[in-house]
């Protein structure tokens, strides 16, 4: 098998390098930095790909990578071009939008949510009603307390019971692990591998998607003001996000290769890495992109997400359009 998975991955790179675009002779690459969600983990592998196997650098673009404090402060930075792309949530995104900020999703990446109630076994906390009156952290800008409360909504939670301390992702998890805290709230297709591995246990899940709180999740996202100054720049930076997450879906191994490079010292293992990757890929496309091309998004599933949030998180009515969340003119044809 290893033989047909090179086999795939070569005729990925010929077709990358056969779609090239020409640039002068020594033309200077624009400078970019790309803004991840939180902490680097495996769904952020073709952003690597594209650094390390140089696909950025074919494009004329000089791109480093740089870890985020949550979808939220990721989106700000990305709408007042501190940086020039963001690895961000939908749902903060609209929320965001509905303030006036102006940005978009460029590419769809992660179309499903993977935000879940994580609890131990031996917790006794098996539904989403045994979560009242219980602790957990809450952390400003991250994209599942975006949703959380739309979650507590559908299920029935009392959410005003929810005791909550204001912490960061990581601090969270690492409050969990001490079970300082009750239960997390956390994307399984991140942080999930990573407790599971340190608890050496399997945690018990409620996803939300399972309670109907299912909207759109990360993607590329890149200001409106970047779009209407420089889009030869988002169009060249979406296709080689393109090609270098083709070359990961085709060979998973190469891509995780190409993250513990990039990382070095991410503190994840690669068994981990390896998982949420795969995670990724269970969640690339919805029901209605499973048969469009990587990075195509629907413009129905935007407005489902919007419909979710303004009934159940507060999303003020009217408010967003989906013609203001995303875009899939950046796309390759």
């Amino acid at each position: 098998m290893a033989w047909v998975k090179g086999l795939v991955t070569s005729c990925v790179l010929l077709a990358v390098g056969a779609a090239l675009p020409a640039f002068a002779q020594g033309a200077p690459k624009d400078q970019v930095t790309v803004r991840a969600d939180v902490f680097f983990y495996g769904a952020h592998i073709p952003i690597m790909v594209g650094i390390v196997d140089g696909i950025y650098a074919k494009h004329n673009i000089d791109a480093k990578f740089l870890v985020g404090r949550g979808s939220a402060t990721t989106i700000q930075t990305v709408a007042n071009q501190s940086d020039q792309f963001g690895f961000a949530d939908g749902a903060a995104l609209a929320r965001l939008a509905s303030k006036g900020l102006r940005a978009k999703q460029v590419m769809g990446v992660l179309q499903k949510t993977s935000n879940s109630i994580m609890t131990f076994p031996d917790s006794g906390l098996n539904t989403p009603k045994d979560l009242n009156g219980k602790t957990t952290g809450f952390a400003p800008g991250s994209a599942t307390d975006q949703i959380f409360p739309a979650f507590a909504k559908r299920a029935g939670i009392d959410f005003s019971s929810i005791k909550g301390l204001s912490v960061d992702p990581a601090t969270r998890d690492n409050l969990f692990l001490l079970k300082k805290i009750d239960f997390n709230i956390a994307l399984a297709v991140a942080q999930l591998p990573i407790l599971q591995e340190k608890c050496q246990c399997k945690l018990h899940l409620m996803r939300m998607a399972d309670y109907g709180i299912n909207v759109m999740s990360n993607g590329i996202v890149a200001s409106d003001g970047l779009i209407e100054k420089n889009p030869d720049l988002v169009r060249r930076f979406v296709a080689a996000t393109v090609e270098a997450m083709k070359i990961a879906i085709a060979d998973p191994g190469h891509g995780v290769d190409d993250f513990m490079a990039y990382t070095n010292s991410s503190g994840l293992s690669r068994s981990v890495v390896a998982e949420q990757w795969d995670e990724a890929m269970k969640v690339m496309h919805s029901k209605r992109t499973e048969n469009e091309a990587v990075g195509v998004m629907s413009e129905q599933d935007w407005q489902d997400s919007i419909d979710i949030l303004t009934e159940y998180a507060g999303l003020p009515a009217g408010s967003v359009k989906p013609q203001m969340l995303f875009t899939n003119q950046f796309l390759p044809r």
